[in-house]
């Protein structure tokens, strides 16, 4: 039950939302009722034209949204209302995935309302019946769909799936046999054919005929670890985007890859979207999902990014495929009203030229809220809603934007926004040294406690198999400690070592056979020594880093100083974990723990 207070918050916010589109409109007055969508037209289908679409000679932008029609028993159930919400909102393109992978042995529930395959050999004709009866309702709404031929996740089978019913885990990089492995290309084409060579049962049009369809998208979210698995999906997309055209000249083709934060992965991302049969440009964009600091500068910053990268990178079309802010908490999200989220969103992405936006999810509220949800028939999101339906009609109307000047004064193709992500961390001076038998001087630092950090992605781990800080692809970590205040000790220094246990750090453990980092270490700026790290195995290898200069030794001053590791960009720039304490019982834990500062005396005058 929606309380008192929860209708009030989004009585404000839709209030604000009216306030703030009213005030950023061109003075065209709000539609009293909504507007119909640009009907279906045999023959007549979305096409690229310059940075953008157009349909039937006209341009064509718009506010759509992420639909499930399919798995799930009251999704089928709402298939009519949910086409006729989206016409009254004014969206007139709906992304749904036509896609669902089971095993064999599948329950009868999943085979009647989730799947369209159960096991590699088994097509589920009731599936693909519903999928006509979506493509109807679509026609007849005049909303397009981008239908989604496979998943990256395990949701509803996906790539998982795949990998499952050919015997091979799709642990760490594993998920990236996908992309190699020809069998998964036989069991991913066949599925691909059968849908795009589909004719309806209920109109009799043949799938690559139907202007209903506006777009096919390969694959929700493709996401890839390593050089190898990017070499392997850029193949794969080429491959599958070739084999629907072979089929179909009607229709788009999108890559559907999530889009990029780290410098490997942007570069990745253009050349993907630069292949000659992938039609348009689509990045999802989630502000709480690793995209750094959430802010609306922030989030401008990665819109004109993309926008950037598809205008003078790729040079095609960019729709945003899926965007979302929470909605079950309350009418505000991260400090703003929710629906000032989607307004500026909205208001920066079609300033930026922008050919389409989908917000994440649409759909009949079940039982309780979901994270983004937004309900067709219920109140509690319908500031959301509103925002939508006002930048729906307008993209309808073909009303102009305002154009984003920074996009035209920027020089180059570089990165708009901050890639490096900075941590702050212990403001501790690390100071308690102590003696060992050898008479040397050590000093224990828990990576945990780093003064500062600049990574492209980074953090700290506290789980098995070993406690570490780690930072991708290329960047800095840094510790501040104070030298012994015993003067005899500094002037009697043969050398100042560096002892770390450090490996190179990818996603899991997805680290390739040639995966170490090169890592120098600096003490106040200038290098002690660099070396090649281990491979990322969540253990790492101990390093050890001497400074023996007399010159440099003799220099250092009582007081404090700067321990730096750095990885520099580069072919091995592979990132850099630095371990402590191990946390699974089963590993020595004598061979783990903090990095260490040693400083030795003069070496022993061996006895004659």
């Amino acid at each position: 039950m929606v309380t008192w207070w929860a209708r009030l918050g989004v009585v404000v916010a839709m209030l604000w939302a009216s306030a703030a589109l009213a005030g950023a409109s061109t003075g065209t007055p709000q539609p009293a009722q909504a507007l119909p969508l640009v009907p279906i037209v045999d023959g007549q289908f979305v096409s690229v034209f310059g940075s953008g679409f157009q349909l039937g000679g006209l341009p064509f932008r718009f506010v759509g949204a992420n639909i499930n029609p399919i798995h799930g028993e009251t999704d089928r159930h709402h298939t009519e209302p949910l086409f006729a919400a989206m016409v009254k909102d004014g969206l007139q393109v709906a992304r749904v995935w036509a896609l669902g992978e089971g095993m064999p042995d599948a329950t009868e529930w999943q085979i009647k309302y989730v799947l369209f395959r159960a096991g590699p050999e088994r097509t589920i004709e009731e599936t693909l019946l519903h999928l006509d009866r979506v493509l109807l309702e679509a026609r007849r709404a005049g909303v397009r769909l981008i239908l989604t031929l496979s998943n990256n996740w395990a949701d509803f089978g996906g790539v998982p799936m795949y990998l499952r019913w050919l015997g091979l885990s799709a642990e760490g990089s594993g998920k990236e046999a996908f992309y190699s492995d020809e069998r998964a290309h036989a069991l991913f084409r066949a599925h691909v054919g059968r849908i795009v060579t589909r004719v309806s049962s209920l109109t009799g049009i043949r799938y690559s005929d139907d202007p209903t369809i506006m777009a096919w998208e390969l694959m929700n979210e493709s996401t890839v670890d390593t050089p190898h698995g990017r070499a392997v999906r850029l193949a794969w997309v080429r491959e599958m985007a070739r084999f629907i055209k072979t089929f179909d000249h009607n229709h788009l083709v999108a890559a559907g890859l999530w889009g990029y934060a780290m410098r490997s992965e942007r570069a990745d991302f253009a050349a993907v979207h630069s292949l000659p049969d992938i039609d348009y440009v689509d990045s999802h964009l989630y502000m709480q999902n690793g995209q750094g600091n959430a802010s609306l500068l922030r989030m401008y910053d990665l819109l004109d990014d993309r926008a950037l990268v598809a205008a003078r990178i790729v040079k095609k079309p960019l729709v945003i495929g899926e965007f979302g802010f929470r909605t079950d908490q309350g009418p505000t999200y991260l400090g703003l009203p929710r629906a000032r989220w989607f307004a500026e969103l909205l208001s920066r992405h079609f300033q930026n030229h922008g050919a389409g936006a989908l917000a994440w999810i649409y759909e009949p509220f079940k039982a309780k809220p979901r994270d983004f949800g937004i309900y067709i028939d219920r109140s509690s999101t319908d500031d959301v809603r509103a925002v939508m339906r006002s930048f729906g009609h307008k993209t309808l109307r073909n009303e102009p934007f305002a154009e984003n000047p920074r996009l035209q004064k920027a020089a180059g193709d570089g990165p708009l926004y901050q890639v490096d992500q900075v941590l702050h961390g212990s403001s501790k001076i690390h100071a308690a040294w102590h003696k060992l038998p050898s008479g040397d001087l050590a000093l224990r630092i828990p990576p945990s406690e780093f003064r500062s950090a600049r990574f492209e992605r980074l953090g700290f781990w506290d789980g098995k198999p070993a406690a570490h800080f780690y930072g991708a692809e290329s960047g800095d970590v840094e510790f501040r400690f104070a030298l012994p205040t015993d003067a005899h000790a500094l002037q009697a220094l043969s050398a100042l070592v560096v002892e770390a246990r450090l490996s190179a750090e990818w996603p899991g453990v997805a680290s390739p056979p040639d995966g170490g980092s090169l890592v120098r270490v600096e003490l106040d700026g200038t290098l002690i020594e660099a070396q090649k790290t281990a491979i990322d195995d969540g253990r790492g290898g101990w390093l050890r880093f001497t400074l023996g200069d007399q010159a440099r030794l003799r220099s250092l001053v009582r007081g404090e100083h700067t321990l730096r590791f750095v990885v520099l960009p580069g072919p091995l720039a592979h990132g850099l974990c630095i371990y402590g304490d191990a946390r699974d019982p089963a590993l020595d834990q004598r061979d783990f723990g903090p990095l260490r500062i040693l400083l030795r005396g003069p070496a022993p005058v061996p006895k004659k």
